[in-house]
């Protein structure tokens, strides 16, 4: 038990880590400086954040700043290509220009003029492959049927609140529009945790956090929080639970109720959102990741329907 304990202690402080070089991309990273954050050792800390993220601390550094710079270039095209460079860190627009090459397999400029074009034929570096136990969930994946069919979709702007939540993360990857069953389990693993410390009541939400845009971030790296509404008073957790704030705000929300045999559906609802309704509704996507909240199914037989709102947050354009 206190190896367990000491293991979920280490991914909880390079939680905090991860969550630290994402919000000061554009700011020098130094290993002193990011092992200071998780409480370890300069010394020990490369190798500790290797073996159980899988990539290097600079590995995973440059490729945040490139999958962040790629999403600047297709959701601000007005902005210079030096400007994106220095926003995600890079010293020039030549060394932004030829790591960019080198990961997509594109340069910046091109790579914007794909914005209306099939993304997933960029010949991008791919992630590592995880399979092994790397203290993280590693998700069961299948491939998305490609068979179309048509399903009602209402969107509206709506304002959110301030929402204060339990989690678990999971960063070894997902498939858009894909179930995957570790995520599943951390959800359950998080809502029995809220339940039975009495956190959990009729106005409790369940909701999922998407970090990374699936046709930039490799399949193996894509982040995912398992959420559950908690009261404010409670600002600490144990193991592998932690303890965040979702900041409130406008969103973009469409309602997807859909059965478990359509459920890959819900990655081409999304693309429609992102793709054909932002474009034409006067809002662009605000600089927060998006949302999934989880709702009770109508009508429909227990565990063979889903119901949740999709929220892309926006602001005016």
């Amino acid at each position: 038990m206190q190896t367990l304990n000491t293991r979920q202690e280490y991914i909880n402080r390079l939680n905090q880590v991860i969550d630290y070089i994402h919000a000061n991309l554009g700011q020098q990273l130094s290993l002193s400086g990011l092992a200071s954050v998780a409480g370890f050792s300069p010394y020990h800390f490369h190798r500790i954040f290797k073996s159980l993220v899988g990539e290097t601390l600079g590995e995973y550094i440059q490729r945040a700043r490139l999958e962040r710079s790629a999403n600047l270039l297709l959701s601000r095209p007005e902005d210079a290509i030096i400007d994106t460079a220095v926003a995600c860190g890079f010293s020039s627009a030549a060394v932004f220009s030829r790591a960019f090459r080198a990961h997509f397999g594109a340069s910046p400029r091109q790579f914007r003029s794909r914005k209306n074009s099939n993304l997933s034929k960029l010949d991008r570096k791919p992630g590592k492959d995880l399979s092994g136990d790397t203290g993280y969930n590693v998700g069961q994946r299948s491939a998305p049927d490609s068979q179309k069919s048509q399903i009602p979709m209402e969107i509206e702007v709506r304002k959110l609140p301030d929402m204060h939540v339990a989690y678990i993360r999971h960063i070894q990857g997902y498939r858009k529009g894909v179930p995957d069953s570790r995520i599943g389990q951390a959800f359950e693993r998080v809502c029995r945790w809220a339940s039975a410390r009495d956190l959990t009541g009729p106005d409790t939400l369940v909701l999922g956090i998407y970090y990374d845009n699936p046709d930039i971030t490799p399949v193996d790296r894509r982040r995912y929080d398992a959420c559950v509404t908690i009261p404010q008073g409670i600002v600490a957790a144990q193991g592998v639970i932690g303890i965040q704030d979702i900041p409130g705000g406008k969103y973009a929300m469409c309602r997807i109720e859909i059965s478990v045999s359509e459920v890959h559906r819900i990655g081409e609802m999304v693309d429609y959102m992102y793709g054909v309704w932002l474009p034409g509704s006067g809002y662009q996507a605000d600089d927060k990741p998006p949302l999934e909240i989880y709702r009770e199914t109508t009508g429909k037989p227990a565990g063979a329907w889903i119901c949740m709102d999709y929220c892309i947050p926006v602001k005016p354009l």
